[in-house]
């Protein structure tokens, strides 16, 4: 039964190294734009999410060639798409900042309250302390 068990692991981890390594592969291997935009957005999207930003600014250069060979006026389309996603972007992160600042301020509200507190106690301790001493 051990031994039966041990067989399965090994046999599961050699399986999942063979994809691993067929997905190297493929991703290691070159695609042209052409390529890209003939491919079905299923399996588009991992190799996009590979990519580094080299390899995408590569890419976005040869889809933006492809485009001029068939549409005259493909860059300014491709300038307003970039402009709009950059203004969508910049809004999302400006959300996220503002979430971040007022979890920021209930922080500082937190500490400072707590710090407060101890002051305040530690006041009181102190003076009930003093007039123990001074009841003796």
């Amino acid at each position: 039964m051990r031994f039966f068990s041990i067989g399965i692991a090994l046999s599961l981890l050699l399986s999942f190294g063979n994809g691993l390594s067929a997905q190297e592969k493929s991703s290691g291997t070159k695609l042209t734009a052409k390529e890209f935009l003939e491919m079905k957005l299923d399996s588009v999207f991992p190799l996009i999410q590979n990519m580094s930003k080299q390899e995408a600014d590569v890419l976005i250069t040869q889809i933006r060639e492809e485009a001029r060979k068939s549409w005259a006026q493909s860059d300014n389309y491709f300038f307003l798409v970039e402009h709009l996603t950059t203004i969508k972007a910049i809004e999302e992160e400006q959300t996220r900042l503002k979430g971040l600042f007022w979890v920021y301020v209930l922080g500082l509200a937190l500490f400072s309250g707590f710090t407060l507190y101890v002051l305040f106690r530690q006041r009181k301790l102190i003076r009930e302390l003093n007039e123990i001493i001074k009841d003796r």
